[in-house]
């Protein structure tokens, strides 16, 4: 990648589904450090280390799955895998402020400073989307959210993992 930076290709780079850990290993090699990681973030799975890591290293965090990926391909979903659009701590925000749990949900990462990459085709959705950076979540609302966080993968990684391969589900994410 930074060969394609020195090339001209790009002018800017960035990782995805890095670690604090990862990180920590990749960054004495750069000549070019990496500017975004991308990584699964929502309220369920806030990686407050690996956010407060990246901060420090100037490196932006980009969220994937920031409204719960609920149009996930089966064979990536638990059967038992809660809905983020359902919860009710976010529809409780949402009801209260006029607005739909997924702005709630945007609102929070860009009150937090992390880009959010939602998926969304219908034009509705989108102005609604884009509507959610003016909403301006309380105190209580931050508090109330960051109490939801329960280490949860929507997308745990295990498709990754082959029979013979270098990886398992805990090297992927360096899970102890």
């Amino acid at each position: 990648m930074e060969a394609a930076v020195s090339a001209g290709l790009t002018r800017h780079i960035g990782v995805s589904n890095f670690s604090a850990k990862k990180l920590r290993d990749l960054l004495p090699h750069c000549k070019i450090k990496p500017e975004v990681n991308q990584v699964e973030l929502h309220p369920l799975l806030q990686q407050p280390e690996l956010v407060e890591y990246c901060a420090s290293q100037g490196i932006h965090m980009t969220a994937y799955s920031p409204l719960g990926s609920s149009d996930r391909p089966d064979f990536v979903k638990a059967p038992d895998a809660p809905v983020l659009l359902d919860n009710p701590v976010i529809r409780s925000i949402a009801d209260g402020r006029g607005c739909t749990p997924a702005q709630v949900l945007l609102a929070w990462h860009v009150q937090r400073g992390i880009s959010a990459i939602p998926k969304s085709v219908t034009p509705s959705r989108l102005r609604e989307n884009l509507a959610a950076a003016e909403i301006e979540l309380s105190q209580a609302d931050l508090d109330q959210i960051a109490g939801l966080d329960q280490n949860y993968r929507l997308i745990d990684g295990s498709f990754w993992v082959m029979e013979g391969g270098p990886w398992t589900v805990q090297t992927i994410w360096n899970a102890p």
